[in-house]
C-alpha cells in the first residue's frame, strides 16, 4: 500500500503542476537552452539569406573615402541600390535612420529617392515604453501594414522611433526583440500584438515585400515564436559590407550575379554599432543572425513547436505507475534500476532527437524530476523499511495472519558470496506464494549473543501453505531455491493455531540451524 499510496500523492502533484503550467504556458528556458546546445543536428539555413555586414574591417576599409562611422547615407543608399539592381529578392536595411542628417541634406535626398524606387527595400519602426504614449503625435494608422482591430484605439498617439524618410512609411516593421529576464532573446514575435492594433515585424514585412507569403496571422504565436537556431549546420552566409560594395562596383556578372533573388540584411556588427545578446544557442549573439533566423523559421515554417503540457503529465503518471507497479509485484532491485535508468535515458534520448531532426521540442524535465523524487523515496523506503522487516521478523504477527495454515521451512547456509543468491530466492518466492506469505529470518541473534556466530551465515524462509497444497508447495519451492544455486534444507511444520504456538516455530528453526551446523 505504500508504493500505491506515494503513486498517488506524486500524481496529484502532476496534476497540480499541470494546472499551472496551463495557467502559465511556455517551456523553461532552462530547459530550452539545455536542448538546443545538446543538439545532434538543426535545421540548415536557408541559402538564399545573406547578411551584409557593417563589421570592422568595412570601417577601416571605407574610411580613407568616407571617413569614421557615421558615413554619408549615400554610401548605404548606393549599395541598397546597387542590390535590387542585382536582382536581390528582398533588403532588410537593419539601421536606425531616425533624424535627417543636417550636415549632408543632398545625402538624404539620395537615400529617399533610392528607397522610394526600390520597393523591396524595408526600414525598422521601434517600440518605445508605452510610458510615453501621451508625450507623441504619431498614429499607428500612418504607416502602411497595420491590421486594425480597434479603430480608435489605433487612432492614440503611440511612443515610437521611425526613419527619417518618409519614402519608406509603407514598408516599415518593427524591430523590437523580446528579452527575458535573462537578456537573452529565445523567442520572436512575427507582430506586435496591442489593443488596437497589429502590426508585422521587420523580418515578416522584408519576406512580404520579397513576395512570400506565410500564413501567419497576428494571434498565432500569444507567447512568442521559439526559435529554432542553426547552430550545428553552419552559419547563414554573411559578407563584409565593403567586399559587397566592391562586388556591385565591379560590373563582373559573376560577382553581381550572387545578389540574384537573396533575401538580404543589411546592418552592423562592428563594436558600438550592432546589438549584440544571448541566445538559446549561444551566449552571444548579433541582432542579424536574429533576424535572420526569424526570417527563415517564419518562411519554412521551421519554429520550435512544444509538445502539449498535458501529454507530459501523461508521460508522467504513467512513469511513475511503472515504477509503483515493479515495487509492488517485488521485481529484483537490479531489475528496478535498471528499468529506471533506461527510462530516464529513453526521456532525454527522446528530447535530444526530437529537437535535433524534428521542429518538436519535448520538455521532460517535470517528467524526470517527478519520476526520480519517486524513485528516491521508495528506494530509501524498501532499503529501511522492508529491510528492517526482514531483519528482524515478527513471529508472531506472522503466525496471526496464517492462523491454522501449515507451515515450510526452508534453510539455506549462505556466505558473503552467496547472499546475493539467497535474496534471489526471497524474492521469487515472494512472487511465487505472495509476499505475505513468505518469512525471511537471517539474523537469529543479535550481535553479542553466545549463539550469533555459529548460526552465522544461515538463512531461513517460512511459508504459510495452504493446506490442501503442501506437496506442490514444497516441490516449487525447493525448485525455487535449487534454480537459484543454494541446496535447501526443508522442514514440514504442522499447523498453528495459536499465536503462542511461535515457541514451536522457533524450536523447529533452532533444530534445523542445529542440523545445518
Amino acid at each position: 500500500m505504500f508504493y500505491l499510496g506515494l503513486a498517488a500523492v506524486f500524481v496529484i502533484a502532476i496534476l497540480a503542476n499541470l494546472v499551472w503550467n496551463w495557467a502559465t504556458p511556455g517551456v523553461k528556458n532552462t530547459s530550452l537552452d539545455l536542448a538546443v546546445r545538446m543538439r545532434l543536428s538543426s535545421p540548415p539555413p536557408d541559402p538564399s539569406i545573406l547578411i551584409v555586414d557593417i563589421d570592422e574591417r568595412s570601417l577601416a576599409l571605407l574610411a580613407p573615402d568616407h571617413g569614421r562611422w557615421p558615413w554619408p547615407r549615400s554610401v548605404i543608399a548606393e549599395t541598397v541600390a546597387g542590390l535590387a539592381d542585382a536582382g536581390a529578392r528582398s533588403i532588410l536595411i537593419n539601421l536606425t535612420f531616425s533624424d535627417p542628417d543636417r550636415d549632408h541634406p543632398q545625402d538624404d535626398a539620395t537615400f529617399q529617392d533610392v528607397l522610394a524606387h526600390t520597393p523591396n527595400a524595408v526600414l525598422p519602426i521601434t517600440r518605445l515604453n508605452p510610458a510615453n504614449d501621451s508625450q507623441s503625435q504619431v498614429a499607428i494608422t500612418r504607416f502602411a501594414g497595420a491590421q486594425i482591430h480597434d479603430p480608435a484605439a489605433a487612432a492614440k498617439p503611440i511612443a515610437v522611433l521611425v526613419p527619417a524618410f518618409s519614402a519608406a512609411y509603407g514598408r516599415l516593421g518593427f524591430n523590437n526583440l523580446p528579452v527575458d529576464s535573462d537578456g537573452a532573446v529565445r523567442r520572436f514575435d512575427p507582430y506586435l500584438n496591442e489593443p488596437g492594433f497589429s502590426f508585422p515585424s521587420l523580418p515578416l514585412r522584408a519576406l512580404e515585400a520579397g513576395g512570400i507569403r506565410t500564413g501567419i496571422k497576428p494571434g498565432d504565436f500569444p507567447d512568442g515564436m521559439i526559435l529554432n537556431w542553426r547552430n550545428k549546420r553552419g552559419g547563414y552566409e554573411r559578407r563584409s559590407f565593403a567586399d559587397v560594395a566592391a562586388d556591385l562596383e565591379s560590373g563582373d556578372t559573376r560577382r553581381v550575379a550572387r545578389y540574384r533573388g537573396r533575401l538580404v540584411i543589411l546592418g552592423a556588427t562592428a563594436t558600438g554599432l550592432g546589438g549584440i545578446r544571448g541566445t538559446a544557442a549561444a551566449a552571444v549573439t548579433d541582432d542579424n543572425t536574429i533576424l535572420a533566423t526569424a526570417m527563415d523559421d517564419m518562411k519554412s515554417g521551421t519554429w520550435l513547436r512544444v509538445i502539449p503540457v498535458w501529454a507530459m503529465a501523461l508521460l508522467s503518471i504513467l512513469s511513475i505507475l511503472g515504477l509503483a507497479a515493479t515495487f509492488m509485484v517485488r521485481v529484483e532491485q537490479r531489475w528496478i534500476n535498471t528499468l529506471f535508468g533506461v527510462l530516464q535515458t529513453g526521456f532525454i534520448a527522446v528530447t535530444i532527437y526530437c529537437v535535433s531532426y524534428t521542429p518538436y521540442l519535448v520538455d521532460i524535465s517535470a517528467t524526470v524530476l517527478f519520476a526520480l523524487s519517486y524513485f528516491t523515496v521508495t528506494k530509501v523506503y524498501a532499503a529501511i523499511h522492508l529491510s528492517a522487516v526482514r531483519g528482524s521478523p515478527t513471529f508472531s504477527d506472522f503466525l496471526q495472519g496464517h492462523a491454522g495454515r501449515p507451515y515450510l521451512l526452508i534453510g539455506v547456509r549462505g556466505g558473503e558470496a552467496p547472499k546475493r543468491r539467497v535474496r534471489l530466492m526471497v524474492r521469487r518466492m515472494e512472487r511465487r506464494f505472495g509476499i505475505r506469505n513468505v518469512l525471511h529470518v537471517d539474523n537469529l541473534f543479535d550481535k553479542g549473543h553466545v549463539l550469533q556466530q555459529p548460526v552465522q551465515g544461515l538463512s531461513f524462509v517460512v511459508i504459510a501453505v495452504p493446506s490442501d497444497d503442501f506437496s506442490a508447495v514444497r516441490k516449487e519451492a525447493e525448485d525455487i531455491a535449487r534454480a537459484c544455486g543454494l541446496a535447501p534444507r526443508l522442514v514440514d511444520v504442522p499447523a498453528l493455531d495459536n499465536p503462542q504456538d511461535v515457541r514451536r516455530l522457533f524450536k523447529a528453526i533452532l533444530g534445523l540451524a542445529g542440523d545445518m551446523v
